[in-house]
């Protein structure tokens, strides 16, 4: 009766280590998991983005994974920061390869042809266009300054109109 007491009190001993071990686990994955999700809401917007209602705008489509384009649509840019616009489009366009385009529009009069990839895409409720995310590439000092003063303007303009 003595060796069965024995292998009782091990099978207990193991079995609450091994539930000791399983909850430090369940803990770690927990903690990974809620540092992701804390680092995608932090890095998901660098700047202030700006809504706006820019219809004569033109997405130059340069490339798609390796093959040259270079076909021009027309679009609406529906918001607007130093790192990158949303905008609607008719073009579906596939993202399973990278799509680089040149955004070409006017803010407050200033003209702005900036280069930008595809990070996003969402095909709209009324299945005729699309919603695309895009990510500026390769700005400049000055433009991105140049961009984000116009940005600046347009806001405190609209802030001032509904002072008023």
């Amino acid at each position: 009766m003595g060796e069965f007491q024995i292998i009782i009190a091990i099978a207990a001993i193991f079995i609450i280590v091994s539930s000791i071990i399983y909850a430090i686990q369940q803990q770690r994955i927990k903690k990974q998991r809620n540092l992701k999700k804390a680092e995608k809401k932090e890095n998901r917007r660098d700047s202030f983005r700006l809504r706006v209602d820019l219809k004569n705008s033109i997405m130059e489509v340069l490339k798609i994974g390796n093959i040259d384009v270079n076909e021009f649509d027309d679009c609406q840019i529906s918001d607007v920061s130093a790192g990158g616009a949303g905008i609607v489009s008719y073009y579906d366009l596939p993202l399973k390869q990278k799509v680089y385009v040149k955004l070409h529009f006017y803010l407050n009069n200033e003209s702005f042809s900036l280069n930008g990839r595809i990070v996003r895409k969402v095909e709209r409720i009324n299945k005729n266009n699309y919603f695309y995310g895009i990510q500026f590439l390769d700005l400049s000092i000055p433009e991105e300054e140049r961009l984000i003063k116009e940005i600046v303007a347009l806001e405190n303009r609209r802030r001032q109109t509904s002072i008023k």
